[in-house]
């Protein structure tokens, strides 16, 4: 696909975890600019998204699987003229995958419309393909092509090379070789409906890839996603563009272009369109930024990031030392494994302790250090370095109407942050309680009979 099309090396999401950044593609805003930055569902009726516009111009829009978590509501007739969910196995099923995206392209060519399709392919979300729990739910029924062994595992320099850790990477390489065969499928079909020729495919994930230091945290190896374009007569095929930073909220900017429709008026965007910069338009970008506000069960730890051509800075609100980092990636076998040995591994131990227990500012040089291993915040001979990232990421923040903004600017004072982190804790509770949420069960309990939505700005 990639030899068709143009690779981009420096893609980011705006946010680290699933339905925030999801949500924020299909809006072209940031998760704090539209209210999505939980897993909960937002009252969007004056927020343009890229399925509602296209909609309006005559457009047959379709989502399959994670529905939920893509929209920004709950009224998914709002967006979607088909929507289908993959249930149980079929969510790992490569001819799943094709056959609804055939029944789709079918629909849209009955239409006689032109047609928006999203396709969100499970893997590689937990379980991975041999995980004890895939195997005990029947969702190995579906291998990849090709199994991958564990002697081929790679273990990047974020994580310390254990043989659970190893274990853990080995099945997520596997979902990722399921993922890309559910994603072929998905071309075959495309190909089958002889609409390919004229058709724009995106390919990226949501966020990075769920383990400790990376998804659920504002590092490149948790903003960093691939993207692929490809539109056949569009581009050069086999290109590669590396020397701009591209961001997910230049989805909606590229995606309207190429229907020749204008971004709405209204809503402060910061994207601009993929499409124009290919063709030559000057396009002028020093940063990307990334969000984590809370996890899937409600809990607040509010981080942003900022990221450069080389550097790397991070702001942690609750990072004061009094409350520990909550995530999903910690309930996994990686950081139990990393858990365990550092009883006894002493440099291990201060790893882990990083991972639970962050610092309010991390800057990191991704040049000499991608792998975020050495924080240089107090290093006095980059101090103009850390300056400049900061003004960069207050400025973001505050042309954005960022609800962090206070706290970075009360960054230096653990107190200050202490209190903004209990209102956001008092706040967050009443969203759990209250709110219709995108998960059966939060950390108020369960949320069946939540039904108001969160109004941005609430």
């Amino acid at each position: 696909f990639a030899s068709n099309g143009v690779r981009f090396e420096r893609a980011y999401v705006t946010a680290s975890n699933c339905s925030p950044s999801r949500v924020s593609m299909q809006t072209g805003l940031f998760p704090h600019q539209s209210g999505a930055r939980g897993f909960y569902y937002i009252n969007d009726r004056g927020i343009p998204t890229i399925p509602t516009i296209l909609r309006s111009a005559g457009y047959y829009t379709g989502i399959v699987n994670k529905s939920a978590d893509t929209n920004p509501s709950p009224e998914k007739g709002r967006y979607w003229d088909f929507s289908e969910g993959v249930q149980k196995e079929e969510k790992y099923s490569a001819s799943a995958y094709q056959e609804k995206s055939s029944t789709f392209f079918q629909g849209a060519r009955q239409a006689r419309q032109p047609f928006y399709l999203v396709v969100n392919i499970a893997d590689p979300h937990k379980p991975f393909f041999n995980d004890e729990r895939a195997a005990n739910q029947g969702f190995d029924v579906h291998a990849p092509s090709r199994i991958i062994d564990q002697s081929e595992v790679v273990v990047p320099g974020f994580l310390p090379d254990l043989p659970g850790v190893r274990n853990d990477l080995r099945n997520y390489f596997n979902s990722v070789r399921r993922a890309d065969d559910c994603f072929g499928a998905v071309m075959e079909a495309l190909e089958n409906s002889e609409m390919m020729e004229n058709t724009l495919v995106i390919f990226l994930s949501d966020h990075g890839m769920p383990f400790p230091f990376a998804k659920s945290c504002v590092y490149d190896n948790g903003l960093r996603t691939p993207l692929i374009l490809s539109w056949p007569g569009h581009f050069e095929p086999g290109s590669v563009v590396d020397d701009v930073l591209i961001s997910t909220i230049d989805l909606m900017p590229t995606i309207l272009e190429a229907a020749n429709l204008d971004i709405p008026e209204g809503l402060d965007y910061q994207g601009f369109s993929l499409l124009s910069m290919l063709e030559g338009a000057d396009v002028q970008r020093s940063f990307v930024f990334g969000n984590f506000d809370e996890n899937a069960q409600g809990i607040p730890r509010p981080s942003r990031g900022v990221i450069s051509s080389r550097w790397n800075y991070t702001f942690n609100a609750w990072g004061t030392g009094s409350y520990p980092f909550r995530s999903a990636t910690l309930e996994h076998r990686s950081f139990k494994t990393m858990q365990r040995v550092s009883q006894r591994d002493e440099e291990l131990a201060d790893r882990v302790n990083v991972l639970l227990y962050r610092p309010v500012e991390e800057l990191y040089d991704l040049e000499n250090d991608p792998d975020c291993l050495n924080n240089l915040v107090a290093d006095p001979a980059f101090g103009d370095i850390l300056s400049e990232m900061r003004e960069a990421l207050g400025l973001h923040m505050s042309e954005t109407g960022d609800y962090l903004l206070s706290a970075f600017e009360a960054r230096e004072d653990p107190e200050s942050l202490n209190q903004i982190m209990e209102t956001q804790l008092e706040e967050a509770e009443v969203r759990a309680s209250l709110l219709k949420w995108k998960r059966w069960k939060n950390m108020a309990g369960p949320t069946k009979s939540n039904t108001l939505l969160f109004q941005p700005g609430w």
